[in-house]
């Protein structure tokens, strides 16, 4: 398919397409889809068949997790969401909540194939598709690079990384813990905490928080492969962040600190404690999540000594932000006004209701 062109696909839905090369069909088997993924170099923790068990746990959302096969054997996988929302309209996403997912593959036939077959899946739902890849592979469809995720190298270990980050982020940590404030990870014991914190920063910010259950099917399902990070004063948690583990990277996709304990250094604590902790974990690198270049949050991960890697979220047809496109921009600045001065449980509750059909 030439760069340039959109596929426009024959409305028919199939569960299994047979090609001269192999077989594209919807898989079921977890085990042998994770050892390919974990095998798979250009795979992301977002490829993980957890994920088809959580949205479906959280949201009810339908789940086509494409195999590309040949032979018996799995030479490619995209894991596919179809998010429906009546005021965002139908999104085929790889993968939604997620900065990554797309097509997994080295093979040039299962890329091709696989993207036909997610064409003619979103054109029977009519729905938009996003394919959200690490690199431009060649899809045949244009990409938003709107974003970008921020990582941070942890070659030469703890004190190589330490000396790479601003004198201004290192001066915090130890600001933080000349106050007492001290940073502990968890297992699935830390999500209330977390999800306090979360909850209130959301508020804050005018945005929807996710489902309760959302991160509670996220702590059960990776098990061991994640962990809630939180930062205390006392009995008090003043930041938190969630981090994943996959292959040889940390994932940091949820963080929060309350406005009120920014100026105490809690937020750059919590940022060396996800260091600390994916050294730990024999991790190479650290992945502190997507930003808009030059926002205030790239230019903090960017002191914590973070490189940018351009996302390409490839789109058929070629879309903006869905809340802008459900509304004008004055509507959506009214909106977010007053959820933030919503009471947070109240922020929270309807927050849930709106959050899993926003597929950012």
């Amino acid at each position: 398919m030439k760069a340039r062109e959109l596929y426009t696909p024959r409305r028919q839905y199939l569960r299994r397409v047979d090609e001269p090369h192999g077989v594209v069909l919807s898989w079921r088997d977890g085990t042998s889809w994770d050892d390919y993924v974990l095998r798979s170099p250009d795979s992301t923790v977002a490829h993980r068949w957890a994920w088809s068990g959580i949205i479906q746990a959280a949201y009810g959302h339908r789940v086509f997790p494409l195999a590309a096969v040949r032979n018996g054997t799995l030479v490619g996988v995209l894991p596919l969401t179809l998010v429906r929302s009546s005021l965002f309209g139908s999104a085929l996403v790889s993968m939604p909540y997620l900065d990554t997912g797309g097509i997994c593959t080295a093979d040039e036939w299962a890329e091709s194939a696989l993207v036909r077959r997610a064409l003619d899946l979103a054109a029977d739902h009519s729905a938009r598709l996003e394919l959200r890849h690490l690199t431009n592979r060649n899809v045949g469809l244009p990409a938003s690079l709107r974003k970008v995720t921020m990582t941070v190298s942890l070659d030469g270990g703890e004190a190589a990384v330490w000396a790479r980050a601003k004198s201004n982020r290192r001066g915090q940590v130890r600001k933080a813990r000349h106050h007492g404030l001290s940073a502990e990870v968890l297992g699935a014991d830390g999500l209330d905490d977390f999800y306090r914190v979360m909850s209130v920063n959301m508020r804050d910010l005018g945005s929807p928080m996710h489902r309760h259950r959302f991160f509670h099917a996220i702590a059960g399902a990776f098990g061991r492969d994640a962990r809630f990070l939180l930062v205390r004063s006392g009995r008090d948690v003043l930041a938190a962040g969630l981090l994943l583990f996959h292959r040889s990277s940390a994932v940091l996709h949820w963080s929060s600190c309350l406005r009120s304990a920014r100026s105490s250094g809690a937020n750059q604590l919590l940022y060396w404690t996800v260091i600390e902790c994916a050294l730990e974990h024999g991790c190479e690198q650290v992945d502190l999540g997507r930003s808009s270049p030059g926002s205030g949050t790239y230019e903090a991960k960017r002191e914590w000594g973070a490189e940018e890697i351009q996302l390409f979220w490839h789109q058929n047809p070629p879309t903006i932000d869905l809340p802008a496109a459900a509304g004008n921009s004055t509507s959506l600045q009214w909106a977010t006004t007053v959820w933030r001065h919503l009471p947070v449980p109240l922020a929270t509750r309807f927050g849930a209701l709106i959050r899993g059909g926003l597929p950012q």
